[in-house]
């Protein structure tokens, strides 16, 4: 449960932490210019993305009551905050790392919508169940249907509208 809470502290602060070595680490490690500057739009766009991921971790009511993401979740960070540290070395296979963490990226965007989709799902089918047991415990409370009374004979009077043609 520590390892969990800890991830759940940690998402929102390496968004920002993380793509900030890239650049810092870059920087030592001796990348031109140019790559640096191409860099900040791969920055941003990864910090973007790490918020969105976090955003849908976030967003199931599980994690919040909690305090921890689930056991996938800690995985898949594990491997995309390690993919994102290794990038950061700006080594010779720095492109086959950045590759693999969009896929990271990707597998936890997917991961964290499947788990949302499930997670309401489950939840909206336990209150309509809540709803129908209080609906049928309703109905057998409620006093049994009355006949209908037969005082005798009705009139039934059928009246029928006249049309009339419009004027021209």
């Amino acid at each position: 449960m520590i390892i969990r809470r800890a991830f759940f502290y940690w998402q929102f602060p390496a968004a920002v932490i993380l793509p900030a070595w890239i650049l810092v680490g870059w920087g030592v490690f001796a990348a031109t210019g140019w790559q640096i500057i191409g860099l900040i739009v791969g920055v941003m766009m990864l910090t973007v993305a790490m918020l969105a991921v976090a955003g849908l971790i976030f967003a199931r009511k599980d994690v919040r009551a909690e305090r921890a993401v689930s056991w996938l979740d800690v995985g898949l960070l594990t491997v995309l905050q390690g993919l994102i540290v290794a990038i950061g070395f700006f080594t010779p296979a720095t492109a086959l790392l950045s590759t693999l963490s969009v896929v990271a990226v990707i597998a936890l965007f997917w991961s964290g919508i499947i788990q949302l989709v499930v997670e309401t799902r489950r939840r909206v089918r336990a209150t309509l169940a809540a709803f129908e047991a209080q609906a049928q415990q309703a109905t057998r409370l409620q006093s049994p249907p009355r006949k209908p009374r037969m005082d005798g004979e009705y009139i039934v009077i059928e009246t029928s509208e006249r049309t009339v043609p419009p004027r021209i």
